[in-house]
């Protein structure tokens, strides 16, 4: 019974040491879609739950800058601007609609400014979020109970999934409160 409690504690520990790609790692040069992919697979990969699936394609990218939400390519090449929007949305693509995503993105208007201050703030957030995950484990393993090893996971699965799913509705409705094109309104008003 104790062996499943010290692998998610194990679990919640390599959490807390997740990969990121800080702004300061991203190079500053221009590169062609297949090195912008790699890279983010390479990079990323700790958050791709299919082993052996790429976690960046060729694909994603077309789709995500025909939607909008990524920056066009310019001269078929993608610089830091793509990486830190690609990266934001590789990982939150599992929440959010494409719809979404673009409204959580269009405050920054493509520019290197207002994506590098967003993705800041996620970075950030994201490391003190994923710190705190082994000192959550604990008391949830002991609300989750003794007896039946599957029964017990099943209980901390669903405990962690209704934190999951408060989070996400709370950050679903403030993504509600945003009009859709307010980045670009924004964009308009500073060009005057």
């Amino acid at each position: 019974m104790e062996d499943w409690k010290e692998q998610v504690r194990q679990l919640a520990r390599e959490l807390a040491d997740a990969p990121q790609i800080r702004r300061e790692e991203i190079p500053d040069l221009e590169i062609y879609m297949d090195q912008l992919t790699t890279y983010l697979d390479r990079r990323l990969g700790f958050y791709n739950r299919e082993e052996g699936v790429p976690f960046v394609t060729r694909s994603m990218v077309n789709n995500y800058s025909k939607a909008g939400v990524l920056p066009p390519p310019v001269s078929k090449r993608y610089n830091r601007v793509h990486v830190m929007v690609l990266s934001l949305v590789c990982q939150l693509k599992r929440l959010f609609t494409i719809q979404d995503l673009g409204r959580l993105l269009a405050p920054t208007g493509g520019e290197e400014q207002g994506a590098d201050a967003l993705y800041r703030l996620f970075l950030t957030a994201q490391r003190q979020a994923f710190e705190e995950a082994p000192a959550l484990v604990d008391p949830l393993l002991d609300a989750a109970g003794e007896g039946d090893e599957a029964l017990a996971k099943a209980a901390l699965v669903a405990q962690l999934a209704v934190r999951a799913q408060r989070d996400l509705l709370l950050a679903q409705r403030v993504l509600d409160t945003m009009e859709p094109g307010e980045g670009k309104k924004q964009k308009e008003k500073k060009k005057r």
